[in-house]
C-alpha cells in the first residue's frame, strides 16, 4: 500500500466517480422520518487508512540489523496513531528524517507525517465543533434552556453546525473536488402522545459542503433542517448528531486522511404552542382541564400534570387518581399515562386497578 500522502490515478477515478453519484445532494439537508436500513450509507469509498504497513524498507545493501532498526520505529509510529497521539509521531518523525535514511523509509515518515495532521484536525473538530438551534448564543446552553428555545411542535428544527477556523492551513474539499468532505446527520425523534402510547422513528442523511473552505481563514457553518408532521404528538423529543465522515483533507499540503468523528449533538424538546401558559401554573391549569375533561382538554391535561413542580405532585396525583376511578375508559387512559410519567412506578397504563392500589398504599 502506498503512503496516505500519495494519490493513486484509480483512487482518484474512483472518488470522481462517488461525486457524481452524489451530486444530487444538497448542503441543506431536510430529515424525514422514514426508518434507515442498518449500515444505509455507511459503504462509502472515503475510508482512509489509520497505518502504513511495513513493506521493505531498504536496498540490496541493508543488513538485518537496520531493517530491524526501522521496522521498530515504524511500529512506534503505528502504536502512537492507533492511539491518536499525533505529538508523539510528529516527535518521531522529526527524530528520525534524516539524510542518511534509506528512502523507503523516508515516504513512510511522509505517510505518518500526514496521518498526525489528520489526528489533529479530527481532535479540533470533537472539541471545537458545536450543533446547536439557530439563533443561540456561542456557547451551548443548558438542556432546559435549549428545550425552551426549540421551536414548537409542527415547526421545522432548523440547527447550524459550526467548526471555528485552525492555526494549521486546512483545506476542506468541496463536493466535486478530488476529496469531498462529507458530514452524517443522524436524528433520532421521539414522539408521545396522551394515551401513553410513543413513537421512535430514525433518520440519516449526508452533508457536503457546496464550496472549498479553508478552515484557517474562515469558519465553516452548515445548516442542518429537521422537518415532519407532528399529527397528535404532545410532545417531541429529537436527538440529532452530526459526525465527520471518513476521507481526506489538505493540510500544509499533505492529503490527511481522516476517520469517522463527532462534530457536534444536541437534544431539544418540542411542544405545543401555548405550553407556555400551562407552565405557569400547571396545577391551576390541571384542575381546569380536568373540570371539563373532553377530548379537546386531553393535551392540556396531560402536559400540566408533566409540568407540576414537585411540591404539587401529590395534589395532582390525587386529581388523576380520580379520573382512573370514576372516569369513562378514554379519561381514565388519559389520567392513567401521565400517571405513568411522573409518579415513578412500574405500573402499566391501562391498569385501574394497579394504579388504585398503588393510591390506596399510600395512603
Amino acid at each position: 500500500m502506498r503512503p496516505a500522502a500519495a494519490t493513486t490515478g484509480a483512487a482518484r477515478r474512483r472518488a470522481r466517480l462517488a461525486v457524481a453519484a452524489a451530486a444530487s445532494i444538497a448542503v441543506a439537508c431536510v430529515t424525514t422520518y422514514e426508518p434507515a436500513e442498518p449500515g444505509d450509507g455507511e459503504a462509502l469509498p472515503f475510508a482512509a487508512p489509520v497505518s502504513i504497513p511495513l513493506t521493505e524498507l531498504g536496498g540490496a545493501g541493508s543488513s538485518r540489523v537496520q531493517l530491524e532498526f526501522f521496522g521498530g520505529i515504524l511500529r512506534r509510529l503505528q502504536d502512537a496513531a492507533a492511539d491518536g497521539d499525533a505529538a508523539l509521531i510528529d516527535s518521531l518523525v522529526e527524530s528520525y528524517d534524516l539524510p542518511n535514511v534509506p528512502e523507503s523509509f523516508r515516504q513512510h515518515l511522509v505517510g505518518y507525517r500526514a496521518i498526525a495532521r489528520g489526528i489533529r484536525f479530527q481532535q479540533h473538530v470533537q472539541q471545537r465543533g458545536l450543533l446547536r438551534l439557530v439563533g443561540d448564543a456561542a456557547e451551548p446552553a443548558p438542556a432546559p434552556e435549549a428545550a425552551r428555545r426549540a421551536p414548537p411542535l409542527g415547526e421545522p428544527l432548523r440547527l447550524e453546525l459550526e467548526l471555528p477556523p485552525m492555526t494549521d492551513a486546512v483545506r476542506l474539499g468541496a463536493l466535486g473536488d478530488d476529496d469531498p468532505v462529507g458530514f452524517s446527520v443522524g436524528v433520532t425523534v421521539e414522539d408521545e402522545f396522551v394515551d401513553g402510547s410513543s413513537r421512535e422513528s430514525q433518520s440519516k442523511e449526508f452533508l457536503w459542503l457546496p464550496r472549498a473552505i479553508e478552515l484557517r481563514d474562515e469558519s465553516l457553518s452548515l445548516p442542518v433542517e429537521v422537518g415532519a408532521a407532528a399529527g397528535d404528538a404532545v410532545r417531541r423529543s429529537v436527538v440529532v448528531r452530526v459526525d465527520l465522515m471518513p476521507g481526506y483533507v489538505t493540510i500544509d499540503e499533505l492529503r490527511a486522511p481522516i476517520q469517522r468523528v463527532t462534530a457536534g449533538a444536541i437534544t431539544c424538546t418540542q411542544w405545543p404552542v401555548g405550553y407556555e401558559v400551562l407552565a405557569e401554573q400547571p396545577l391551576a391549569a390541571l384542575r381546569a382541564a380536568l373540570a371539563d375533561f373532553n377530548p379537546k382538554n386531553y393535551a392540556g391535561a396531560y402536559l400540566s400534570a408533566l409540568l407540576v413542580p414537585a411540591q404539587e405532585r401529590r395534589e395532582a396525583t390525587a386529581l388523576l387518581i380520580d379520573q382512573v376511578r370514576f372516569g369513562r375508559a378514554d379519561q381514565a387512559q388519559v389520567a392513567m399515562a401521565a400517571l405513568h410519567r411522573t409518579a415513578g412506578v412500574n405500573i402499566s397504563v391501562g391498569d385501574r386497578d394497579g394504579w388504585l392500589s398503588w393510591w390506596q398504599s399510600r395512603q
